[in-house]
């Protein structure tokens, strides 16, 4: 008998991926909405014509003129037409004063009060418990009937971790996004990652409690020189997670009341915060009133930040909701400023290409020293099973018309036609269907010095550094920073859900 003296192979990293952008229908490189027009133009031109030939022709061209923008698309899929309206529709809002706001009692905010500005400024704020008796909060977005609430987790990181615990963690988030599909009345959720200088309050209140005032004078001066030194340079990070529902009930579309929605709401939670645990996202809790609004006010003004965390420590800030808000905010096509402060916010331009591992947002989500407030939320809009069957058909078909008609460079279209089919097989075999995206927020502090814009510079730099590892592709969100900055706020704020013309889903 012999025996070998090779050592055994070390397994192989697990790698993620095959995430592909969702299915367009229309023609070419025209959407939908371009495809009917184009379709509607060349129906016009087929009856002007044999009336009045040079009518037609002007028709056409005049037709074609219009139609051209919306098939010219840059690399994040977004065609000349949309950034020619984005530009007309700032323009329109800077005109009419859209980008300036201002609260408090000499504004002309209702009551006086500190409200948040844009789409959270009509919300109301409401307070419950759950199963387990634990206080909750609860948002209403009054305009278009959807409510809200956060949990914070107990994150615990990837450091020091097993390969093993990491795989098993990543596999429990791929089923929890998957029993989010069949939440009910579940829009989406977002999970928010912050992370800021630790202003020492808690160190402090912590080394007051446990100080003895007898012991031995080198002692105490340890004790000064770490409560001196020791929250200088390090970074706290809290991990957010908030869920949007829906308030029409399915039945019906019969709207429900802040109350029904509020023991929907109760009843969910303990399931979630449970489901959550196994993720490694740690204890998850829910947030209250105050926890909410003092998360918010320092999202605005992070100079409150110390003072915020003294009041806690001294028994709780009191803030209410009507006080969160930033007292002047003016937004720009390239930035945000408020409250002492400024802000570049960005969204996804597009997802990583190709496979990746379970750190690829390990060094997007680190703190940096050029960054006073950093925060990524990663949004996701899951599919019900109902929903991605026929999704995952949809593209499959697509993807195999594509391939039929390309008349040149098939090996694209055969890996679009790969992915799908994949997808597809996934899906049969039980998993979910979900859309998700990216908005991070850099803020610096603005003390009104001629280093204000260097510092921005600086942060806009160490972002496009810290997403390159990540290989994800972040596009300033030019002419909507004000917007982005509230969606990357814990507050369950999905964008494409707030549009005016909103087409379906599918």
């Amino acid at each position: 008998m012999t025996t070998s003296t090779e050592a055994p192979s070390a397994p192989r990293e697990r790698t993620y991926g095959n995430w592909r952008r969702p299915y367009k229908p229309g023609l070419g490189r025209f959407g939908l909405i371009p495809t009917i027009g184009l379709f509607i133009l060349l129906a016009i031109v087929a009856v002007v014509g044999p009336q009045n030939a040079k009518a037609a022709v002007v028709i056409l061209v005049v037709g074609l003129v219009l139609l051209t923008p919306t098939a010219i698309r840059d690399r994040y899929g977004r065609h000349l037409g949309m950034r020619l309206q984005a530009r007309v529709a700032w323009m329109n809002g800077v005109s009419r004063g859209q980008n300036i706001y201002q609260s408090g009692p000499l504004s002309k905010v209702p009551g006086g009060k500190f409200l948040l500005p844009g789409l959270a400024a009509d919300t109301n704020v409401y307070e419950g418990r759950d199963g387990l008796g634990r206080p909750f909060v609860m948002l209403h977005f009054r305009k278009i009937n959807h409510f809200s609430t956060v949990v914070q987790c107990n994150a615990q990181g990837g450091s020091l971790v097993d390969k093993e615990d990491v795989d098993t963690w990543v596999a429990n988030w791929g089923d929890y996004m998957r029993r989010m599909g069949n939440e009910p009345g579940l829009l989406g959720f977002q999970v928010v990652v912050e992370t800021a200088p630790d202003s020492g309050e808690k160190l402090r209140r912590e080394i007051a409690v446990q100080r003895d005032r007898t012991a031995a004078p080198f002692a105490n001066s340890v004790m000064n020189s770490i409560e001196q030194t020791y929250p200088n340079g390090s970074p706290t990070v809290r991990t957010f997670v908030a869920f949007c529902y829906d308030g029409a009930t399915h039945l019906g579309k019969r709207t429900r009341t802040p109350d029904e929605m509020g023991v929907l709401i109760a009843q969910r939670l303990p399931q979630l915060t449970e489901w959550l645990a196994a993720t490694g996202a740690g204890t998850a809790r829910p947030l209250t009133h105050t926890d909410l609004a003092e998360t918010v006010r320092m999202a605005y003004e992070p100079a409150v930040a110390p003072l915020i965390d003294r009041a806690r420590t001294a028994g709780g800030s009191g803030l209410t909701w009507d006080k969160v808000g930033p007292k002047a905010a003016h937004a720009t096509w390239r930035d945000y400023r408020h409250d002492g402060a400024r802000s570049i916010t960005w969204v996804m331009g597009e997802a990583p290409r190709g496979e990746v591992f379970s750190n690829v947002l390990a060094d997007l989500l680190r703190p940096h020293p050029s960054i006073d407030r950093k925060r990524v939320a990663i949004i996701y809009r899951p599919h019900s099973p109902a929903e991605a069957a026929g999704l995952v058909e949809s593209d499959t078909r697509a993807a195999g018309a594509g391939v039929d008609g390309a008349r040149s460079d098939k090996s694209r279209k055969r890996a679009e036609l790969r992915a799908a089919q994949r997808t597809a097989q996934e899906e049969a075999e039980g998993a979910g269907l979900t859309r998700f995206g990216l908005v991070a927020t850099a803020t610096v502090v603005d003390d009104g010095t001629d280093a204000d814009d260097d510092r921005l510079q600086l942060a806009d730099v160490a972002m496009e550094n810290l997403s390159a590892p990540s290989r994800i592709a972040l596009r300033r969100a030019y002419g909507s920073q004000d917007a982005d900055f509230l969606a990357a706020l814990p507050l369950g704020v999905l964008l494409p859900e707030h549009l005016t013309l909103k087409l379906p889903d599918t």
